[in-house]
């Protein structure tokens, strides 16, 4: 084999490598649709009760919502940092290569910021949170607070 035959090897393997992480950041894709499906039917039932109560106002902690959708990734704090120790029925890799690129390798084991995760996912949350009709419906600034607000009844 020459040694511009090998090149061409080598840009063929990395092509194959780059479309191998294409299709892990599409599991994350697929995954975290569900996820996001899923948060806000629960951010749903946080704004019902809401509107039960007569208030025109939801203020919910995307934080702790994450908490009540069982198949979340879960995170603990090590040295005072929240990393994602479990990623339910996702994989860290997938959601590496949907984040950050597929131009990088993943590191088996290399931690993953639990507000990282939660960063990534927020602003999708917050566009089909809003697809909703809400008056109103935000990011609290320098918070995991999300905040809406709909039309009280006519008197």
């Amino acid at each position: 084999m020459s040694f511009a035959e090998g090149l061409t090897k080598i840009v063929a393997e990395k092509r194959e490598e780059q479309k191998s992480r294409e299709k892990l950041a599409n599991k994350w894709r697929a995954h975290e649709s569900k996820l996001l499906t899923e948060l806000v039917e629960a951010f749903k039932k946080k704004c019902m009760k809401e509107a039960e109560n007569e208030r025109c106002e939801a203020s919910v902690s995307f934080a702790a919502l994450v908490r009540e959708v069982s198949e979340f990734p879960t995170h603990v704090v090590i040295d005072s940092q929240h990393l994602v120790d479990n990623w339910g029925d996702g994989a860290a890799s997938w959601w590496y290569y949907a984040h950050r690129g597929t131009n990088n390798e993943w590191v088996t084991g290399s931690p993953v910021s639990f507000a990282e995760l939660l960063e990534s996912m927020m602003p999708k949350f917050l566009e089909q949170a809003q697809d909703l009709g809400f008056q109103s419906c935000k990011r609290e600034a320098g918070t995991w607070k999300v905040v809406a607000s709909w039309k009280p009844p006519s008197a």
